[in-house]
């Protein structure tokens, strides 16, 4: 695509705007009356998302809505375990719940080979929104990290405190190792194979970042983070692929995660402990707004937005967006009220 005509990408190059791009993660999702409509027709959530067309479908929606300036391929983060034989499923009111969850060492090593054919139908949805979307739309790829997957997988759901996940890597440290190894080498082909297919951005959710201590998070998750986004920058089909690392309030400092080499950092809603004068000019910034402040009076959110947007001014390569995804208790009109404030701003 031509980056010159899209915003999103300009940003990612850490260019200065006189507006920000903006996109919001679960932009395509349940408090929208469209995919309501889609997702009653499916039983299981991932059966949904092995539908190609009906994926394309659900990530135009709020780009024909909101007109924003990036899509994101609609699909799960545990479409990965799901490959590895631990039968993933998709409850009302439970959220993911697996059949097969890692519940010894034993399980791990008997794990199948991760064979990224077997996720075509996500590759298929990304060609699909491609081509479907207006040229000047980049299209995000992602993979949940190895150290999220490998949460949910050994809790099986999930969880408030991932107890079970937290006793086993305890207990089972080099298994654990393993595992993470396996996942984040299933990450990096699957990530290669979204981005062949037509994907220009990739994002890496680490949504389970905030369970760990900042030891057991630099063991377990960031250096598994790292090795990725190496892979992936010495990859010649993905080296030129910009990354955005979404870690859910990590307790950690700014340089662990721009050492991470990710492109652009997607903060979290509370983290005021991000060093924003350390990230100029090193590595874009995305955020980071709470989804809750949409549920609040329109003064509200405008006063919150103009506080982002007042301490991201002039910050080169900065990115509108939510610390977290839409919940599906917050209204589509207050989602168009936020876009037009951003870009009138």
């Amino acid at each position: 695509m031509n980056d010159s005509d899209s915003l999103f990408l300009k940003a990612l190059k850490k260019e200065i705007l006189d507006v920000p791009p903006i996109w919001y993660m679960r932009q395509a999702g349940r408090y929208m009356p469209e995919y309501r409509n889609v997702r009653k027709n499916f039983k299981n959530f991932l059966d949904m998302c092995k539908n190609p067309e009906v994926c394309c479908e659900l990530a135009l929606q709020p780009i024909n809505a909101f007109q924003l300036d990036a899509a994101i391929l609609f699909s799960d983060i545990l479409t990965i375990p799901d490959a590895l034989g631990l039968g993933v499923n998709f409850v009302e009111g439970k959220g993911p719940v697996f059949h097969n969850p890692i519940k010894t060492s034993s399980d791990i090593n008997n794990l199948n080979t991760f064979d990224p054919n077997d996720l075509n139908y996500v590759y298929e949805a990304v060609s699909n929104i491609k081509n479907s979307l207006p040229e000047d739309i980049p299209l995000i790829g992602f993979c949940g990290s190895p150290w999220t997957l490998a949460a949910y997988s050994i809790e099986g759901r999930s969880s408030k405190d991932f107890k079970k996940t937290t006793e086993f890597i305890k207990s089972n440290k080099d298994e654990t190792h393993f595992f993470l190894s396996r996942l984040t080498d299933a990450c990096f082909l699957y990530l290669r194979k979204q981005v062949l297919a037509g994907a220009d951005v990739i994002q890496i959710f680490d949504s389970w970042a905030n369970l760990l201590e900042s030891d057991d998070l630099k063991d377990f998750s960031m250096q598994y983070i790292e090795s990725l986004i190496l892979a992936l920058k010495q990859d010649p089909v993905t080296s030129k692929t910009p990354i955005i690392l979404f870690s859910r309030d990590p307790k950690c400092d700014t340089e662990t995660l721009i050492n991470t080499s990710a492109d652009c950092i997607s903060l979290y809603w509370n983290m005021q402990n991000f060093n924003i004068n350390a990230a100029n000019g090193r590595v874009a910034i995305q955020g980071n707004l709470n989804p809750k402040v949409l549920l609040e009076s329109r003064d509200f959110i405008k006063q919150e937005t103009y506080k982002i947007l007042d301490s991201f001014n002039k910050f080169p390569g900065y990115i509108f967006n939510l610390g977290h995804g839409i919940t599906p208790d917050i209204n589509p009109d207050s989602v168009k009220y936020l876009t037009d404030l951003v870009r009138e701003y």
